[in-house]
């Protein structure tokens, strides 16, 4: 498939799962569950999109700009949304981790411009990157970051950027989403519950990998291009609305303030 039909794949399983993180306990659980876990299979393919993005990008700065502008752009809307508002210290919606991972394959790049000796200058800003991340609470964390960072290292072999893709994808989802502590790392372990929901996110997000892997490389129609972008913001301030109008709705329904 091309890149404009896989990115409208991903937009759909992000508004799903959106939709019904955002509107909460207007679903029955019968249906969030599986809205939910069709979501895990947006972020893979967003993750190569911008690994793929700086590896063709005419203008790192440019690119990197216009990840910064929505990253600011869609943290309200993001905190509305899916956070209740939150005030928590922290920078949490994707695009934040989109911003990190391509800048973590900028530095590589210009580090591995500059010759062999400096390769290994990257390993100290993309490590504090991956970190920086994890204390600020990003979207899938320094995780999220590996997601982008790890296909870009390894863009010379399709084989090899959709394993390591699938490794950091599966580790995300099979240990670190999962880790409650050293005194019980894994607590899907002995908890048949908690098992099965680990092996759906985990199912559905490398299904995500999977649709990468039939990604033919070719770019598709140009129209919507930057749809992501527009998309997301957009369609959280929507979901924030519906869910206040519902919520205003069912208060009146109920008797109001009589």
């Amino acid at each position: 498939m091309t890149w404009n039909v896989l990115k409208w794949v991903a937009i759909a399983a992000m508004l799903i799962d959106h939709t019904a993180a955002g509107m909460g306990g207007l679903f029955p659980f019968s249906w969030y569950a599986p809205m939910r876990d069709v979501g895990r299979m947006a972020f893979p393919i967003f993750a190569y999109g911008i690994a793929q993005g700086c590896v063709y990008t005419h203008s790192a700065r440019r690119y990197l700009g216009r990840l910064l502008l929505f990253a600011v752009l869609s943290e309200l809307p993001y905190r509305l949304a899916l956070r209740a508002g939150s005030l928590a210290f922290g920078l949490f919606n994707v695009f934040f981790t989109l911003l990190a991972g391509a800048a973590c394959c900028q530095i590589v790049k210009f580090c591995r411009s500059k010759g062999r000796r400096w390769a290994w200058a990257a390993v100290a800003p993309v490590a504090a990157i991956i970190l920086l991340c994890e204390i600020l609470g990003t979207d899938y964390g320094g995780f999220g970051v590996l997601c982008i960072l790890l296909p870009y290292l390894f863009w010379e072999s399709k084989p090899a950027r959709i394993i390591a893709l699938g490794s950091v994808v599966a580790f995300l989802y099979i240990v670190v989403n999962n880790f409650s502590g050293f005194s019980s790392p894994l607590w899907w372990v002995g908890n048949p519950a908690q098992f099965w929901y680990m092996v759906r996110q985990t199912v559905f997000a490398l299904a995500g990998v999977g649709l990468v892997a039939l990604y033919n490389g070719q770019p598709g129609s140009k129209k919507g291009k930057w749809a992501f972008y527009i998309f997301y913001p957009a369609h959280l301030l929507a979901l924030w609305l519906l869910r206040a109008a519902a919520d205003l709705t069912i208060f009146y329904l109920e008797g109001g303030f009589s």
